[in-house]
Formats: C-alpha cells, structure tokens, sequence
C-alpha cells in the first residue's frame, strides 16, 4: 500500500452507507433505550470532528498524497457520526455537545505533532471494534446492527490506514526513540481501555464481554497493529 492506494480506498468507500435499509423505524424497548442511551451519545460525539488539528498536522507530511487521504479519511469519520446520529433521531436519543472522555482525547490528539495525533487517533480506532461488537449485540435493533456492521469494516482499514502511516514515523526512528513510542503507545492503550469500559461497561456486558475479554481483545488488536507498524506479519487475521 501507498498513500496513493488509500486516497482511492476512500474515495471508492464513500459509498459506504447506501446500502442502510433506513426504512427500519422500529423503536428500541425501554430497557434497550436506557441501557445503550449514554454510551451511544458519547461514541456519536467521539466521531464528530471537523479534524482540523489533524488536517493542519498533515500538511507537514512530505507527501502530499497523504493530505488528501487524510481529508477522506476525516470525511469517513464524520460519515459514522451523521448516521448513528440519524439514528439517534429516529430514537428519539438527543445528542450530546460535550463529555470528558472526549475532551481528553481531543487534547491528547492536538497535543505536539502528528506522529502522536495519529497515535491517540490509532487508540481510539482500535478500542471502536470491540465497542461496535457490543453496542451491534446489545439490542433487537436491525438498523442499529446495520449500521455496526459497516462501521466496523470501516475500523479495520483505518487500524491499517493509521499504522501504515506510523510505520513510516517509526522507520525514521533511533532504537530507543522505537522502545519509547512503543511504551508511550501501550500505557495510552491499556489506560484508554479501562476507562472505555468504566463508562461503556454495562453496553459491553451485555454485548457478550467481561473485563478481562474485553482488555484481551483490545490487546490482540493492538498488537497486530503494532507488528504491521514495525513492518513485522500480522498476529491475527485482520476481522479477528
């Protein structure tokens, strides 16, 4: 892959979404509303961002492929928070303007340069495929599992669109600059999923996860994305 391969990726996935049968109206039960209705607003927020940050940062990558793919790739992003937003509507789930899980990645992501902006971003996509599982198991929903289930094919090119990029960081890197990103990376993502699951634990219960499956399958994902940015054979296949 080249950035050129993942410019015309999301230019052909910006399709992605048609295939929704939005004609699904039915309403969620009580019980499903209350127990998905807070976790939902928050991953709806987590998703919506202008990335101007990002997109600023990218302009100092040499090549200017990557800025365009970038530009795609924030325009997916904002495409997973309009359509759990629809849903929310049709739900009758408002949104929400702020929460401070958010805030904090948001901070974390403006924080030095774009190396460590793709790193959090990299976090979040990876904590986002067990999520999804979850939130697809945890109601009767048909539209909601729709809508899971393509985000979820979503998540994985962009694991593999954010770690072909570091691969790049890191192939410039001295040996110990390689051990320190590394250690800074796995305590973002071990700390990350904790307090994923200490606000998302109930949704990710239900969806068929302990702590332990959860902290475990987080890992695993990590550390295939960590191989590939080290340019090393994936552990795991990539819809593990």
């Amino acid at each position: 892959m080249d950035f050129l391969n993942w410019k015309n990726y999301f230019l052909y996935n910006q399709s992605h979404f048609d295939h929704i049968k939005w004609n699904d109206k039915s309403q969620l039960s009580d019980r499903e509303r209350k127990l998905i209705t807070a976790s939902l607003q928050q991953f709806q927020k987590g998703e919506q961002s202008e990335g101007k940050h990002l997109f600023s940062f990218a302009k100092t990558f040499p090549d200017p492929l990557y800025l365009e793919s970038i530009r795609l790739f924030i325009k997916e992003e904002q495409a997973h928070a309009r359509v759990l937003g629809h849903f929310m509507e049709i739900q009758n789930i408002p949104k929400i303007r702020h929460h401070w899980l958010d805030s904090i990645f948001r901070l974390l992501r403006k924080l030095t340069n774009l190396e460590n902006t793709i790193t959090v971003l990299l976090t979040a996509e990876i904590i986002a495929k067990p999520y999804y599982r979850a939130l697809k198991n945890a109601t009767g929903s048909l539209l909601l599992q729709q809508l899971c289930d393509q985000i979820l094919k979503d998540e994985d090119q962009h694991i593999q669109f954010q770690a072909f990029t570091l691969s790049i960081f890191y192939r410039q890197r001295k040996l110990t600059g390689r051990f320190l990103t590394r250690c800074w990376h796995r305590v973002l993502m071990m700390g990350t999923i904790l307090m994923v699951w200490m606000q998302h634990g109930k949704v990710l219960r239900s969806g068929g996860y302990t702590l332990s499956i959860f902290f475990m399958e987080n890992m695993l994902i990590f550390l295939n994305a960590d191989r590939q940015i080290r340019g090393i054979e994936n552990l795991l296949p990539a819809n593990a």
